[in-house]
């Protein structure tokens, strides 16, 4: 191996490293300082603590208020590879960490596809490299924990194997991102359209179609379904899309240029970036905004597709620009670009515009959770937390979130369904606690608070502790 092939696969490594150690910390910091919630890392360590324990893939439903199968709300059952994790250290920190290292082995899979179609190494560090600051990958590794993310990298495997023709292995990296959420499918089904037409890989395109539409009817008109008693629960976020239509093109348009902008040398292999057009018209048309978010998880099968085609896109400017000055003015303008949007929007301690600033729990808070934790460890007791508390208590069979979804508003919801829905599910358990910061000032009402009022009122509870500290205090309140 010559020994600046080796330097270039050096820095590579390192770097992942780092993002990986980075990720790691500042993911669990943000679930250890209660920065995450019941949506979604609560469910997740449900799910894969319940498969751990012999009941594979079973959550509680908060709006069935009864046990079902993960499989009524996501076709994600990869969750499953985690369980055997949780024999060793049952908790969230497992899914934390195994997300960090699969998303950070994206940059291994973006600087194999650049070095395999480019044949320059430097371009393609600086392009693996540009993977690991992308807000978008950034955020998703941030926001708690989903299977879907671990997709941005299955695919772009998929994508280096295809372009080595190893088709074993294509095929192997395409079925682990059918297990990562239902819809996955479409974007399956159109990447073997491009195989097929434009790669002319006519068998293995169709049979990548095939597979990738049939996964889709599968799991979204029987599998879910099935296990849901009716239709799957998203189907509600595309209505009225013609009298949403100026509203979807406003909202839209900037939520493309964000994800694109950075990585503009992707415009130059267009059919590669349209392999991910189901995604973006998920995410455009539905009601609920948090999917055109850079916040969120709702990217990551798009930035497969978008490092794929920055990596076509420079080979195509490469070739049509003859002027080296002009090529190397774009390609600065690049490096400028991607470091500012990651001042702009990147989730890290230093270095950005609104730096991530986790400050610690007081330690008499603390305290009080590790305390309940232990007295409610058998896992057949039923437990209802405040959101916040949800990832310290879903190691257990039944668990019932007191509030509710934050989101709803976004997704359609009034606070009519929210009462109607939501404020009685708590008396399922046997004991609940509240962390009191997320009710909010009594004083100010809200709806939080009425939910609050509705257990103090509610006569089969009794508080049985509190460790006093007022409106930051842990209640903890026993079904008599």
């Amino acid at each position: 191996m010559k020994i600046s092939n080796l330097k270039f696969k050096i820095i590579l490594w390192i770097s992942i490293i780092f993002f990986v150690t980075l990720f790691s910390y500042l993911s669990i910091k943000r679930y250890r300082t209660l920065n995450s919630y019941y949506y979604d890392l609560g469910i997740m360590n449900q799910v894969v603590y319940n498969t751990s324990r012999g009941r594979l893939l079973e959550m509680t439903n908060q709006d069935l208020k009864r046990n079902v199968s993960r499989l009524a709300i996501h076709f994600d059952p990869i969750l499953a590879i985690f369980a055997p994790f949780y024999w060793v250290y049952p908790g969230p920190e497992v899914l934390l960490i195994g997300q960090e290292i699969v998303l950070g082995l994206g940059a291994w899979a973006v600087f194999l596809i650049a070095e395999k179609i480019l044949k320059k190494k430097l371009i393609s560090l600086v392009f693996s490299t540009s993977y690991l600051l992308f807000f978008a990958v950034q955020r998703a590794a941030l926001f708690d924990f989903h299977a879907v993310t671990l997709a941005t990298t299955f695919f772009l495997f998929a994508i280096y194997f295809q372009e080595i023709k190893k088709w074993n292995w294509f095929f192997i990296f395409i079925f682990l991102t059918l297990l990562t959420k239902e819809h996955v499918g479409l974007v399956v089904l159109i990447y073997g359209i491009y195989l097929a037409v434009i790669k002319k890989e006519r068998i293995i395109g169709l049979t990548t179609s095939v597979l990738g539409l049939m996964f889709f009817i599968v799991t979204v008109y029987f599998i879910i379904p099935y296990f849901r008693g009716g239709a799957h629960f998203a189907i509600g976020y595309f209505v009225d899309i013609k009298s949403r239509f100026w509203t979807i093109i406003n909202n839209g348009f900037p939520y493309v240029r964000s994800l694109v902008l950075p990585n503009f040398y992707a415009l130059f292999s267009p059919l590669t970036l349209a392999i991910s057009l189901p995604e973006w018209a998920i995410n455009i048309f539905s009601i609920n905004n948090n999917q055109r978010s850079f916040f969120f998880h709702y990217n990551s099968i798009i930035v497969s597709f978008v490092f794929y085609s920055l990596v076509l896109g420079y080979k195509n400017f490469d070739r049509l620009v003859k002027n080296n000055f002009i090529k190397k003015t774009v390609f600065v303008l690049f490096i400028i670009l991607n470091l500012s949007f990651a001042y702009k929007y990147n989730p890290v301690p230093y270095f950005v515009k609104h730096p991530v600033k986790y400050r610690d729990v007081e330690k008499t808070k603390m305290r009080s959770i590790s305390l309940w934790q232990n007295k409610l460890k058998d896992e057949n007791i039923k437990v209802a937390t405040t959101p916040k508390l949800a990832p310290f208590f879903t190691n257990r069979i039944h668990y019932f979130n007191f509030l509710y979804d934050s989101s709803y508003a976004t997704m359609g919801k009034t606070d009519e369904d929210i009462f109607k829905n939501e404020i009685d599910k708590y008396t399922l358990a046997d004991y609940i606690i509240i962390n009191r910061s997320e009710i909010g000032d009594i004083a100010k009402g809200g709806i939080p608070v009425k939910f609050y009022f509705k257990l103090l009122d509610d006569k089969n509870f009794q508080m049985t502790f509190t460790d006093e500290k007022d409106s930051e205090s842990i209640e903890v309140y026993r079904k008599i």
